[in-house]
């Protein structure tokens, strides 16, 4: 009897809904994606409605749909630079325009992930300046304290704006403090310790779901790939439904990038089955997509073996030719993309839409 007992709490706890408790939008979220994860990978794309790899702004395209005809399953945006009251965020897109691009999202049935890269709390300069001791600064009773609460105060503004043209509240992954086993960003292995880490990452989750009731963020972990001990600085069970990581091929290595992808999924798959969690690649791609074939010939003979939930391919950004991630029309990979998304297992926007 008791293993039976003990069998049916670890369901419930697994599904992150306890019996009695009321559902929200991030739990019913949680649950979708349970489902969709059973059918393929979703296809994700970093800013895709808002500018691409030779265009900005026009509302309507994206460079994914323009190759194969849908939108991706998976949107990605960015808040960085909302915390100090910008129109804009540091890739120069309006958070008005990300707001209703959100909505549309949701409205096709979409899904939205949403990052958070905001300034040194200490320096004053980008997030990429680990100098001054920023985490601690910012905890209780640190120097930068009364900072950070407002900053976590704006961005709960946002997250609670997220909401339907009849109310209903818009459920997002939410992916703070990633790539913390790098020594690049301020929160990052140079900036911080692993126990201060856990303190930042839990302080967040306390303020913005317990104080400011945003009841519609999934939580994502997600260090990069190559970080020593994965659950170094992770918080806890309680503090996280997505296990991610971020992974990218910057050397245009072929072998290298499938090794790691293996090593890294591998791990993923095994720590997701472990503590009952859904599992990403929340971030990931060959950065200016040197070789015509890879989405079909590199990444998806391994990333077709594992249950992932989805991956972001990061940005096609008009400004910056390095930031080329995803097919776009006339790109050598383009006619590589569309044979990758008419693949069963690669769900895009339509593909998704009624399954709730």
């Amino acid at each position: 009897m008791k293993k039976i007992f003990s069998l049916v709490i670890g369901i419930v706890v697994s599904t992150g809904i306890m019996a009695g408790e009321p559902s929200t939008p991030a739990s019913l979220l949680i649950a979708r994606l349970k489902k969709i994860q059973k059918k393929g990978m979703m296809i994700g794309h970093q800013d895709d409605p808002v500018y691409g790899h030779n265009w900005k702004w026009d509302k309507g395209r994206s460079d994914v749909k323009e190759v194969c005809g849908d939108y991706p399953a998976v949107m990605g945006f960015e808040l960085g630079g909302i915390e100090l009251g910008h129109k804009e965020n540091i890739d120069h897109v309006p958070f008005g325009r990300m707001r209703q691009e959100i909505v549309n999202q949701y409205k096709r049935g979409g899904v939205i992930t949403l990052s958070w890269h905001p300034s040194n709390p200490v320096t004053g300069r980008n997030a990429w300046d680990p100098s001054g001791n920023p985490v601690k600064e910012i905890l209780p009773g640190g120097s930068q304290y009364q900072k950070f609460e407002a900053w976590l105060k704006i961005i709960a503004g946002f997250f609670n704006s997220l909401r339907t043209p009849e109310g209903k509240m818009i459920p997002v992954i939410f992916r703070p403090w990633h790539e913390m086993g790098g020594n690049w960003f301020w929160w990052g292995a140079q900036g911080t310790t692993p126990e201060e880490y856990k303190k930042l990452y839990i302080f967040t989750y306390h303020r913005l779901t317990g104080l400011y009731k945003c009841d519609n963020l999934v939580w994502a972990f997600s260090p990069n790939s190559g970080v020593d001990n994965y659950t170094k600085y992770y918080p806890g069970n309680h503090y996280v439904d997505l296990l991610g990581i971020d992974l990218y091929d910057f050397d245009h290595n072929n072998a290298v990038y499938e090794k790691n992808l293996r090593h890294d999924l591998d791990m993923l798959q095994c720590l997701g089955r472990q503590q009952g969690k859904l599992i990403a690649l929340t971030e990931t791609g060959a950065q200016t997509l040197p070789d015509s074939t890879w989405f079909t010939q590199v990444f998806w003979p391994v990333a077709k073996k594992y249950p992932i939930c989805y991956s972001l391919f990061w940005r096609n950004a008009w400004d910056n030719p390095k930031e080329l991630y995803i097919a776009a029309p006339g790109l050598s990979v383009e006619k590589d993309f569309k044979v990758f998304a008419e693949d069963k297992k690669t769900l895009f926007d339509k593909d998704i839409e009624k399954i709730k």
